[in-house]
Order: C-alpha cells, then structure tokens, then sequence
C-alpha cells in the first residue's frame, strides 16, 4: 500500500511462487480521494488473510485497516532513498530474468509501468502509487503467506498486498 500526499492510494497483489521465486502481481487498485470504508471493503474482498504491507508514513491509517480486521502487518516497510534503490533494483532484475511478471488483465499497473520514469536517476516517491505499493510489497515478501486450495492440503502461492 502506498498512499501520495494528494490522497491517492495504491494497492497491489503479489504472489510468490516458492519453488521458482517468481514473483506474480495478479491484481492492483488506485483508490483517488475515497472513503475509508470503500478501500477497507475493497482490500477484504480480495482476501482478509493476505498480509498488507505500509509505510511508516501511512501508519495511522494501517492501523484503520487493522481495526477493520485487515491483516496488516506488524512492522512498516522502509521507505528511504537507499532500499527504495535497492528494491527498485530488485524489480527491475527480476523483470528482466523473467522472475517479476504483471498478469495482462492488471491494466492499471501495466498502464503506470509505461509512463515510470527516474527523476535525476532516483527512485521516485510521487505520481506512481502503484510502482511505490509494489516496491513496499518487495521489501516486506518474507512475510508472504500460502493460502491453503479448498479441499487440499497443500498450500497454493504465497500472497502478500501492499499499501
């Protein structure tokens, strides 16, 4: 999850493939100027139990969501030029060894992604909600949990969401 000071808030939906380690983005919001209870129900609807990664600026409102019954996770995601290049880093290698992959029905991210540019070759922290969410989302991928397939034993992928 990543939230910009003009009030637009940026999910995305991972999921973590343990045995080849690539990591799938399955689905993404942009929530412009909304109500609380239109992103908490959003955010439920797409699975209470995926942890949902913050920033420390957005603290106030993850703890909403966790009164709200949203898994938020216990620790913020870092959210300081030297780790935003590190993962953004990590993102993009990943992308580029076909280990990162955006699924086609995700216009949203995919549309964001074409116009993502480097400010004077840093990472940058406005405009690009979704890019932000998925950069938090990066950072905190150890807390990514598998969602046990109804009737089976075995977990499927580890998901994890970022606000």
């Amino acid at each position: 999850m990543h939230n910009d000071e003009d009030g637009t808030l940026g999910v995305v939906w991972l999921a973590l493939d343990d045995r080849s380690s690539v990591v799938h983005c399955y689905d993404a919001a942009i929530f412009r100027l909304e109500v609380f209870a239109v992103i908490a129900d959003s955010i439920a609807a797409r699975g209470r139990w995926i942890p949902l990664a913050w920033r420390k600026d957005d603290e106030a409102f993850a703890n909403k969501l966790q009164d709200a019954k949203i898994n938020v996770l216990p620790e913020p995601s870092v959210d300081k030029p030297q780790v935003a290049e590190v993962v953004s880093r990590d993102i993009w290698l990943r992308m580029r060894g076909n280990r990162f992959k955006v699924e086609q029905s995700v216009y949203s991210w995919l549309e964001e992604y074409k116009v993502y540019y480097r400010d004077e070759s840093k990472v940058p922290k406005k405009g690009f909600p979704l890019m932000a969410a998925t950069r938090h989302a990066m950072d905190q991928l150890p807390y990514a949990k598998a969602q046990a397939l109804p009737g089976s034993k075995k977990p499927n992928f580890p998901k994890v969401a970022i606000l």
